[in-house]
């Protein structure tokens, strides 16, 4: 019972499968693989059958089964369409604006602080050059004297050029 049951049990034996001449003892496949070669009727197609029809499961050919070990999850077999590859190339492009607009507002930043920094370095060194004079002209005070004459006459002089012109 045990041995005998499995082959009687399985499809390939069944007693209520469809004949076909593709699963006949007196066929064999042509080459080309959609046609059989009968002993009794000739040259045929795979699904005809005639009243010779003998069985033969070894010229079955099963269907291979696909065995899953373990389970797969949804992100393993899922397709993206056209739709999701669109949406995800828009969140990329924005993703990038978003980058390329906080690199432009840095570097704005930093040109800001250059020019600041810049200016401060030109406020300092004019300020040390008005201390320098006050200096001199603390130590000399007929050479700070001259030194006025000297701007006064250079006025004076434009301005006489300006007016004769």
């Amino acid at each position: 019972m045990g041995l005998l049951s499995f082959f009687k049990s399985g499809n390939y034996f069944d007693k209520g499968m469809t004949p076909k001449c593709d699963y006949c003892q007196n066929g064999k496949r042509a080459r080309d693989g959609n046609k059989v070669l009968c002993e009794k009727r000739g040259l045929v197609d795979c699904s005809y059958s005639c009243s010779k029809f003998i069985y033969s499961p070894l010229k079955r050919i099963p269907v291979k089964q696909l065995n899953f070990v373990g389970s797969l999850a949804d992100e393993d077999i899922y397709i993206e369409s056209a739709g999701d590859r669109a949406e995800r190339e828009r969140q990329q492009a924005e993703a990038e604006k978003e980058i390329q607009k906080k690199a432009e507002a840095r570097e704005a930043a930093l040109k800001k602080q250059e020019e600041e920094d810049a200016a401060e370095e030109a406020a300092e060194t004019a300020k040390a050059a008005e201390t320098e004079k006050a200096a001199e002209t603390a130590e000399d005070p007929d050479a700070a004297e001259s030194q006025e004459k000297s701007a006064e006459n250079a006025e004076g002089e434009n301005s006489a050029a300006s007016q004769e012109g």
